[in-house]
């Protein structure tokens, strides 16, 4: 049977259907707080800070979004390190929405799990705590940073990556090779260094070990 528009009863149906499902979804995407709303306590604040498997709690120390890269301190240890993030697909997730990675902020807490050395990125992040709801006398209150620990690490150059600012050395006598990162906030004269560098040069640096295979630079060393 054809309504007077041309259109069968089961047609009619599935395009009613269809229109529901689809004013749901915009009502949804427009209930969908922004995370600075969230922040801000329009949501409540403290998520679940369970860990689930795999997964590890860090504070964020900082987020630079031209090298995709969020700065983290491990809340076990308190060893910093580097999280690289894709702008596309990894997702931050708080109360059920999720959001672009650079909407971390440096003193939220945040879970994920670490991905095998073959994928370059997180693709999934918790946050956990944000840093507004880390007040003074909360169990979630923020702990001072821990001091660098600099170090003197020296060897060959073997490969640079000049867009995301890391070059690898192989120590001399042989070992490990050490990826080294620079920091976000780079002085000039050590960003200059960096670009001058060229593959089988022999370098002395300064910098803080972020685990066993990344040494975040401080400083060239003469």
């Amino acid at each position: 049977m054809k309504s007077r528009y041309g259109l069968s009863a089961i047609s009619y149906a599935v395009i009613t259907f269809s229109l529901l499902m689809l004013a749901g979804c915009s009502a949804q995407v427009a209930s969908r707080p922004t995370l600075a709303e969230a922040r801000s306590g329009q949501r409540p604040q403290e998520g679940n800070v369970s860990l689930a498997a795999g997964e590890i709690r860090a504070e964020v120390a900082a987020v630079d979004p031209a090298r995709r890269e969020i700065r983290v301190i491990w809340t076990d240890n308190g060893r910093g390190d580097i999280i690289p993030y894709d702008i596309t697909y990894t997702r931050v997730f708080y109360h059920g929405f999720d959001y672009p990675a650079d909407a971390l902020e440096a003193g939220d807490l945040i879970a994920f799990v670490p991905p095998p050395r073959t994928v370059p990125y997180v693709d999934r992040i918790s946050l956990q705590v944000p840093v507004q709801a880390r007040a003074a006398g909360s169990i979630y209150a923020r702990a001072p940073l821990p001091s660098p620990r600099p170090q003197i690490f020296e060897g060959t150059v073997e490969r640079i990556d000049y867009d995301r600012g890391v070059f690898d050395l192989r120590p001399r006598g042989g070992g490990r090779i050490v990826t080294v990162a620079l920091p976000y906030n780079a002085r000039g004269a050590d960003i200059d260094n960096f670009r001058r560098l060229r593959n089988g040069d022999y370098v002395r640096v300064e910098g803080e070990f972020v685990n066993s295979d990344n040494l975040q630079l401080m400083a060239f060393v003469r």
